[in-house]
């Protein structure tokens, strides 16, 4: 029900809406203000360059695979920000596009398949946009998108995670679509065996490596948001379900999970909605940055219907944490942090002026920072574990929840804003070991790949195994996957697997073993 100052508002806005009824803010662009691959003052423009083909090959391989290493890294990510001489305005924002590195006896395997979502399979048979999406209106104005999220499809181009024998592909805060993990071929729109209705996912899901559980959360974004958390048990039914009004009306990305607790930041990037639900403008583009209302930090127990605990801290904005624990009654989440996310929201973020060609801006830095929670006393201190800019952390996905000793992560040259150097960082003294991948050449979130039968403890002060990072090289104009030994970064990929052209702006990527 509406209160009478927002059916207000509302009227107001809608007059405003019917004076301007052409208006709208965040159309697609025109492919013709950007250069594919961009030239050597903007080498980092092939990340927001388009892949239009659908390719199945056995990749060049440079060095020695070891044999521990066989299994396939899926990976998922924007492939596709064109239609119809028309572009998307930000580069978190395209079709989903899944990849497969199938590491066999005799080589790698390499293929890519668009998901086939419903937004895909229209918007590719008529060669044009129809759809909008969470950063660009559809094409033909306001009367064309309103009202506004009615008609925003999934993309499926976040996330891939392997599920009881099937691979699913998720979106912000829609439902996965499931693939076929050996043929990457779309089965569908999936909801996991669960009604329609009763939930909703994020992109960021969680396995507990200990009870095998598939954690989950998701927003139902709205005027009055509510927070969906979902667990489903090892054996692929519903354990839990909980719905939890949103305190703020604000965007969220990732959540950390500990083996007693789940820990949301719920930092103050507000969503100013009514111009969004209008069709004025796009999700993205009604995102506010409000320092001052600080963070808050919603601690809820994984099993139990007691109310969060709400902490406040300074205000940080976090796309992904490293990982969450419980150490002598304290939770510590680790995670990458911005004082200010003025690469995402703000007067011409970058990732937004690189799809027009241009750098924009991104003064701040990704630190490393931890919280220190004590859910008894209701307490939390923040730390800076280390400073200068890094993104896209990881850990050996066989302590998600548990105490653990280091993290991976990719980090920038000075004054760039995409990554160069792919990390390792023992979180118990901030030591960093990272190895240099070159100025133009462009490296994604690491993936730790576990070694088969080895017994990982918290402590291990080797952690051996095996590391995969996904890079563009604006030299060739091409990608390739560098494998590390995760121990030994400083010294090199022992193996580069070459591939026939170049992969764009990718997110997040999953291990998974040979059988």
């Amino acid at each position: 029900m509406l209160s009478r100052r927002q059916l207000l508002l509302m009227t107001g806005e809608v007059s405003l809406a019917l004076a301007c009824a052409g208006c709208a803010s965040s159309p697609p662009l025109r492919k013709d203000v950007f250069a594919d691959f961009g030239d050597s003052q903007r080498p980092y423009l092939g990340m927001a360059t388009s892949l239009h083909e659908e390719h199945s090959y056995e990749a060049r391989v440079v060095g020695d695979i070891p044999a521990a290493v066989r299994g396939t890294l899926y990976r998922n990510g924007p492939g596709l920000f064109d239609r119809g001489g028309l572009r998307k305005r930000n580069l978190l924002d395209g079709d989903g596009m899944v990849q497969a590195f199938r590491f066999h006896d005799n080589g790698v395997h390499y293929q890519n398949r668009f998901v086939a979502t419903e937004k895909f399979t229209d918007e590719e048979r008529a060669g044009k946009f129809l759809y909008p999406s969470w950063s660009t209106q559809a094409p033909g104005g306001i009367w064309n998108n309103f009202p506004g999220g009615s008609d925003l499809k999934p993309q499926a181009g976040i996330t891939v995670f392997p599920w009881h024998g099937r691979l699913y592909a998720f979106d912000e805060c829609s439902y996965p679509y499931e693939l076929d993990p050996d043929t990457l071929e779309t089965n569908g729109l999936s909801y996991l065996g669960l009604p329609k209705d009763l939930t909703i996912y994020a992109a960021h899901a969680k396995f507990d490596p200990l009870t095998g559980e598939w954690l989950h959360f998701g927003i139902a974004y709205g005027p009055k948001p509510k927070l969906h958390v979902t667990v489903f048990n090892a054996d692929g039914r519903l354990r839990t379900h909980r719905t939890i009004p949103m305190p703020r009306n604000i965007y969220m990305h990732d959540w950390s999970v500990s083996g007693r607790y789940l820990i949301f930041t719920l930092h103050p990037v507000d969503i100013a909605f009514w111009g969004f639900l209008l069709g004025q403008r796009s999700l993205a583009e009604s995102l506010r940055w409000k320092p001052e209302q600080g963070n808050l930090i919603m601690v809820l127990e994984r099993d139990g219907t007691q109310p969060p605990v709400m902490l406040q801290s300074q205000a940080c904005y976090m796309w992904h944490s490293f990982n969450a624990h419980e150490r002598g009654g304290l939770i510590e989440v680790d995670f990458i942090g911005y004082d200010n996310p003025d690469h995402f929201v703000g007067s011409d973020p970058v990732v937004t002026a690189v799809m027009t060609g241009r750098g924009g801006n991104h003064g701040h830095p990704g630190k490393v920072r931890r919280y220190l929670i004590d859910p008894a006393r209701r307490t939390l201190r923040e730390e800076v574990v280390c400073n200068d800019n890094f993104e896209w952390p990881r850990v050996n996905e066989r302590h998600r929840g548990y105490p653990y000793r280091f993290g991976y992560m990719v980090r920038t040259r000075p004054e760039e804003f995409f990554w160069t150097y792919v990390c390792r960082i023992d979180m118990s003294t901030g030591r960093i070991e990272s190895y240099d991948f070159g100025a133009g050449s462009y490296c994604s979130e690491p993936v730790f790949v576990p070694l088969p039968g080895y017994d990982y403890r918290p402590g291990d002060p080797i952690e051996p195994g095996y590391l995969m990072t996904e890079v563009y090289d604006s030299s060739t104009l091409k990608s390739y996957l560098a494998l590390f030994r995760a121990d030994r970064i400083t010294e090199g990929p022992v193996a580069e697997i070459h591939l026939k052209h170049h992969v764009p702006f990718s997110y997040h990527g999953w291990w998974c073993a040979a059988s």
